[in-house]
């Protein structure tokens, strides 16, 4: 795996480009100060660049390295090993793309800089191999012009050859001194790849930095003008731009810092919360204890009352069977051995005697045998496992709130936690033309104040409701409408006019407009557009995904066309959530696509159907307080509801339920309450 790196910085670096710059070369100095080795190291290979190549993003690799990697990638295909950002190859391939003549003066520069060692600056003392010939040689001097390190033989050589005797060349102590530094830096390093000469002058009508032969046989009824004009007028350009760029990397770093925070803070409430678990398990254990010894005590009370019950029976029946015994003896006497006056004398008594003894003590048996029960214990009916979880408790997750002074405002509302149904508040507007009509509402947002911002596509407007539903005002457009976002100035984003974004003020005058450029479907407007809790601009055209920066410039893109798990269709519209992650509906795969924040595909949620959690062309998608996903589905006419990590959790509203026809828009307003574009009108509901 190629570890990320910063190798593409060395090539924004500013460089003099001739006399009279002191206070800029005192600047540069600060700056080179700051070069490591990790700039000018390759990281696929991790070694010194050979033939470095610039990419578009501004990381820089080897040559031999980016074609080696384009050989394991698809035909034609090649993205950056570090930010992932998708590389348009020239017709000749790697080898067309900008070589990055910056990195060789900053490697000199790098060598001649002083090694600090306890504090103080000393020479290098590793030596520095000729860069002339594969010896192996420590070099002794070094060619300005060449830009070699030379060993003592190829200084010779050098020397005696007649286009280079007259070159200057130093030794490697002087330049390592640092006396050459301000030479080094103001030294150019492009040259022509045609004539090898140095360009000096830049086309403006080729877009190409070109020397002197090139302007007399190529460029000359071309607009050129010096190469030193140009870069002064592109470094004008550049630095105007530098503060956003650098404002953004302020927030990635205060995003990393808060984010380092949370998972610093992770271990202790681990810990925390398993020693809530053991508490909680030991306090339930010594009341098992308890309630195990109260049962046992009342078992052996029982078993103490039974065997009294049990010894005073016994010694009853041992009666009766001693009287029963001397009644069968005495009878047996009488009639073996009775005369008939004997056995007439005694047989009122014999009789009565058998009656009793037969008669009464069967039914004392009988009752005495009901008094006597089988002991059984009756546990609790249930999963035992269960039962005792629930006693314990459950483990629950909460979003955590980072501080982030650019993230849009976000609803108190959560609606996974709710289970009763939404309560139709009103409907807004019919078809038609007129205000407070709607022909096609297709996305919405909530201003600052408050205020709804409906898109009226077929209508060519931007309509605005109040903050108790009401028809507010409208803004006229030129083009159709597709979605609208609010940037954290209160300022609107608005697409569907080709490649572009309207940027209009809190009063919905136009106030800018910020192209995309390098999408690949030329014929796609711009369409979904969200902006996320670093600032950055979200929008969709085609198949292709773009993060903008706040001035619009392109960041990042990703997207692939297809149908797989990874793939997009060409009609997208988009989220984000507290962490950033990037949720795209996508129209015509009928699913769900979750990116972390630089394009990395997550999951996909949502396969085509009308089951739970099936979609069918979704079309808005939202987020909750809690990151649970809101997706009209349009052509189920019903508003789903999807957990963060994608769980299906209900269906928020339905057409047999709420009426609802064709959803399309969606937006939550910061009391909570939910709204949506319904066919041709807005519906308003309270959750």
């Amino acid at each position: 795996m190629v570890r990320p790196n910063d190798a593409g910085r060395c090539c924004v670096l500013p460089v003099s480009v001739g006399a009279g710059t002191s206070g800029y070369v005192k600047m540069a100095s600060s700056a080179f100060n700051e070069i490591t080795e990790e700039f000018l190291v390759c990281q696929i290979c991790l070694e010194d660049f050979k033939h470095p190549k610039m990419l578009p993003c501004l990381h820089t690799f080897c040559q031999p390295c980016l074609e080696r990697l384009l050989a394991t990638e698809a035909v034609g295909k090649l993205s950056c090993p570090t930010c992932r950002q998708d590389v348009p190859l020239p017709a000749n391939g790697v080898r067309g793309l900008k070589s990055n003549f910056l990195v060789g003066k900053l490697h000199d520069i790098l060598q001649q800089q002083p090694k600090e060692k306890g504090g103080k600056s000393e020479s290098r003392a590793d030596g520095v191999p000729c860069t002339a010939c594969d010896r192996g040689n420590t070099a002794e001097v070094y060619c300005m012009e060449c830009t070699d390190y030379l060993c003592q033989v190829c200084n010779d050589t050098h020397r005696g050859l007649k286009a280079t005797r007259s070159h200057k060349v130093v030794t490697i102590q002087d330049l390592q001194s640092g006396q050459f530094a301000a030479e080094l830096r103001a030294r150019e390093t492009s040259k022509c790849a045609k004539h090898n000469e140095l360009n000096k002058f830049y086309c403006d009508t080729c877009h190409r930095v070109i020397c002197l032969h090139c302007v007399v046989m190529a460029h000359k009824d071309h607009q050129y003008v010096e190469i030193e004009k140009a870069a002064e007028r592109e470094r004008a350009k550049i630095k105007a731009k530098l503060p956003t760029v650098k404002n953004t990397a302020h927030l990635h770093e205060k995003w990393i810092e808060e984010l380092q925070s949370v998972q610093d803070d992770w271990p202790l409430q681990v810990q925390r919360e398993e020693e809530q678990i053991e508490r909680q398990a030991k306090a339930i254990i010594e009341a098992v204890q308890k309630v195990k010894s109260e049962k046992i005590s009342q078992l052996r009370a029982m078993n103490a009352a039974r065997e009294k019950q049990m010894e005073a029976a016994m010694e009853a029946a041992e009666m009766d069977l001693a009287s029963a015994k001397s009644c069968v003896q005495f009878t047996d006497n009488v009639l073996e051995y009775g005369s008939p006056a004997e056995v007439m004398s005694v047989a009122g008594e014999l009789t009565a005697r058998i009656e009793q003894t037969a008669d009464k003590k069967c039914t004392e048996k009988a009752e005495l045998t009901k008094s006597f029960m089988d002991l059984t214990f009756d546990p609790q009916a249930g999963e035992l496992e269960r039962d005792v979880a629930k006693l314990i408790g459950g483990i629950k997750q909460t979003t955590v709130s980072l501080t982030n002074t650019l993230s849009p405002v976000r609803t108190n509302v959560a609606f996974g936690i709710r289970s009763e149904s939404p309560k139709l508040l009103k409907t807004v507007g019919e078809f038609g033309s007129g205000d407070g009509q709607f022909a096609s509402p297709t996305s919405l947002a909530v201003t600052a104040d408050g205020d709804i911002v409906v898109t009226d596509r077929e209508n060519k407007r931007l309509q605005f409701l109040d903050t108790f539903f009401s028809y507010k005002t409208k803004v006229d457009l030129e083009f159709k409408p597709r979605c609208v976002a609010v940037l954290p100035n209160g300022e609107l984003l608005v697409t569907g006019d080709g490649h572009g974004i309207h940027v209009l003020d809190k009063q919905g005058r136009k106030s800018r407009a910020i192209q995309v450029t390098g999408a690949k479907e030329t014929k796609e407007a711009t369409k979904g557009i969200i902006v996320d809790g670093l600032g950055r601009i979200i929008v969709t055209i085609g198949y292709q995904v773009f993060i903008l920066s706040p001035s619009g410039d392109v960041i990042l893109k990703f997207g692939d066309k297809g149908q797989g798990q990874q793939q997009l269709s060409k009609s997208l519209r988009v989220a984000v959530n507290s962490s950033n992650h990037i949720i795209i509906s996508d129209f015509y795969n009928h699913n769900l696509k979750i990116f972390d924040p630089t394009g990395r595909h997550l999951f996909t949620d949502g396969p085509r159907g009308s089951g739970p959690g099936q979609l069918i062309n979704p079309f808005c998608v939202i987020t909750d307080s809690e990151d649970n996903i809101i997706v009209a589905d349009c052509w189920n006419h019903r508003v789903s509801l999807f957990s963060r990590d994608g769980t299906f959790i209900r269906n928020v509203l339905t057409r047999e339920e709420h009426g609802l026809n064709w959803p399309m828009g969606l937006t939550l307003t910061h009391d909570g309450h939910l709204v949506v574009c319904d066919e041709h009108s807005i519906k308003i509901f309270k959750m």
